[in-house]
């Protein structure tokens, strides 16, 4: 070390606050700089800077520099924005595990919408065959009532009645296990 960074160390651990003070605003901004170039965050540089020069106010009793005072800083600085580097990559992959992750709600709401979607179907089984069938026609298939009583040799007065009858009969399963499921669609998109 240097005669005059030997007497400033010197001067640092012996808690000498006027030397440390001169010493800090000669050197912050290299420093700075330097943590700024690996962090590409000024916020984070300057907390790392700072905490250096705490930590050599703090514990400076007790560190032995031998070689040189300003390589030591630039060493830790180093040190600490490759930490921070670490750090930020680790947090990041952190909260990238996170959002994968589904939430207990959302399954909830799966099962919940495949019971009903059983019910209803289960539902649609109990309808009389001839009903069932044209109700199915119209609503799955997407047929028009003319096209579903051509299929079938009925007529559309017919095919009308079967998917009213389909209907009133669904409707109490509708209103019991869509109703609440349309709702939550229609009020949380």
């Amino acid at each position: 070390m240097d005669p005059a960074e030997a007497l400033i160390w010197r001067e640092i651990r012996q808690q000498n606050a006027l030397v440390f003070e001169r010493y800090y605003r000669e050197n912050y901004k290299r420093f700075f700089l330097m943590a700024c170039r690996y962090l590409k965050d000024s916020v984070q540089a300057e907390e790392i800077v700072n905490d250096v020069f705490m930590k050599l106010w703090e514990d400076g009793a007790g560190l032995h520099i031998e070689t040189s005072l300003r390589s030591y800083i630039y060493r830790a600085v180093i040190n600490r924005s490759l930490n921070a580097i670490q750090k930020n990559r680790r947090e990041s992959a952190q909260r990238m595990d996170i959002q994968t992750i589904p939430d207990e709600g959302y399954e909830w709401k799966q099962i919940e919408e495949n019971e009903q979607l059983a019910t209803l179907y289960a539902a649609i089984e109990q309808l009389p065959e001839k009903c069932r069938q044209v109700f199915e026609m119209s609503r799955f298939e997407e047929l028009k009532q003319q096209e579903i009583a051509d299929k079938l040799g009925i007529s559309v007065k017919t095919v009308k009645n079967h998917i009213t009858l389909a209907l009133k009969q669904l409707h109490m399963v509708i209103v019991r296990f869509l109703l609440p499921f349309l709702m939550l669609k229609i009020f949380n998109p």
